[in-house]
């Protein structure tokens, strides 16, 4: 069934027209991100950089995010060169951030700098672990997070922005990354403060209550860090990621996001079922579909093989007709390391131009027998697309 599959949607990847998504581009990272130090993408010179914004164009892509900072910084930086990536080229050549973003533009791409936040700062916490967030019983949470009550956490956050906007503040947008770990945290300076403002103990709450207090602090630090680079940067097009912690709480978010803050939610299970509890659907339901952005993992992305086997395909099918379906126009891959070779590439033109959603009306009908059996599915797909 693999060779089937892959030979459809490359198929589809030369069909006119961007599908259902008009705004589609790629997310690498520049540095180490949270992988490993030195990998291909982080080692592009300019010229493998303008090759790959040449290919982005001629493949109809109009977006490029960066990502700048995680466990190493990917530029210069003057304030913090104990963190700079040993191997990025970013970190290496001066103003190679600047020289990015206007190769970009010189195509007419949005340049959009990524921004990890509270985690992926691995090298800034091992550095200062008395600045790590803490659990219950006062040991480290894991080797990335860092507390945000403490004020040299804000600092170096402000900090990192201010330098990446001083390298370049041409910037179309900026996408916050919020941690990957669970970011209960029950440091001095954060027991203070929900002191400060609930007259109620923080280690005497339980797990949810808590969750729910991070979720509104978080919510409330978005909204100044946006405003942060809303008042460096013109026309600044400000992005957050979702994150499993923040699902259940997106009303904290919806009152606390500037209204021209967009949500970029990432979903790479491609084994799922019962679309309707999808967390695309919350997020375009609370946001509506034109302030949310999905984000699936490229075809050149390992964890799916190269080129993708059948799970994938089938999975990404479903997803992307789901984002479809909700409305949902702008499609970021994440190939935070690379997006494969040239079959990977087609195949991730070939999923936004030849999803179910490309080829007929994404209804609830359609994807409710996507659920249920996708290849009977495809069948009858093939048999109403208008001209066959």
């Amino acid at each position: 069934m693999s060779e089937g599959l892959r030979r459809h949607f490359l198929e589809h990847a030369g069909r006119p027209g961007p599908g259902p998504f008009p705004r589609t581009g790629y997310y690498h990272f520049l540095g180490q991100g949270d992988f490993q130090a030195g990998h291909p993408v982080s080692l592009w010179e300019l010229a493998d950089w303008e090759r790959w914004f040449d290919r982005l164009r001629a493949a109809g892509h109009s977006r490029v995010w960066l990502l700048v900072n995680g466990y190493t910084l990917a530029y210069r930086s003057r304030a913090y060169p104990e963190l700079v990536d040993p191997a990025a080229t970013g970190a290496r050549e001066p103003g190679f951030l600047n020289t990015l973003v206007a190769a970009g533009h010189a195509r007419g791409l949005a340049m959009h700098a990524v921004v990890t936040t509270d985690g992926h700062a691995a090298g800034f916490v091992n550095r200062h672990p008395e600045l790590a967030a803490v659990d219950r019983e006062g040991k480290r949470t894991g080797d990335d997070l860092m507390c945000l009550e403490e004020p040299l956490v804000q600092r170096y956050l402000l900090g990192v922005f201010e330098e990446v906007i001083a390298e370049n503040a041409a910037w179309d947008g900026v996408v916050f990354h919020p941690t990957e770990t669970c970011p209960l945290r029950f440091n001095a300076v954060t027991r203070a403060r929900y002191r400060a403002e609930t007259g109620r103990e923080l280690p005497d709450e339980t797990d949810e209550t808590v969750m729910a207090w991070c979720n509104r602090r978080f919510a409330a630090q978005m909204k100044e860090w946006v405003e942060f680079w809303q008042a460096r940067v013109a026309n600044l097009d400000p992005v957050m990621f979702n994150c499993w912690w923040i699902n259940d709480h997106l009303d904290a978010y919806r009152a606390a996001l500037p209204a021209r803050a967009r949500v970029c939610v990432w979903d790479y299970d491609v084994r799922f079922g019962n679309w309707r509890g999808r967390p695309l659907v919350k997020w375009a339901k609370a946001f509506g579909p034109g302030r949310i952005i999905y984000m699936p993992s490229s075809g050149g992305y390992p964890e799916h093989g190269r080129p993708p086997v059948d799970e994938p395909l089938v999975g990404y099918d479903r997803l992307l007709t789901l984002a479809a379906h909700l409305g949902i126009r702008e499609c970021v891959f994440f190939a935070g390391w690379g997006a494969g070779g040239d079959e990977e590439q087609r195949l991730d033109a070939g999923l936004l131009r030849g999803c179910s959603a490309a080829l007929i009306e994404p209804t609830e009908a359609l994807l409710d027998a996507l659920d249920a059996d996708w290849a009977s599915a495809r069948a009858r797909i093939a048999g109403e697309i208008p001209g066959r």
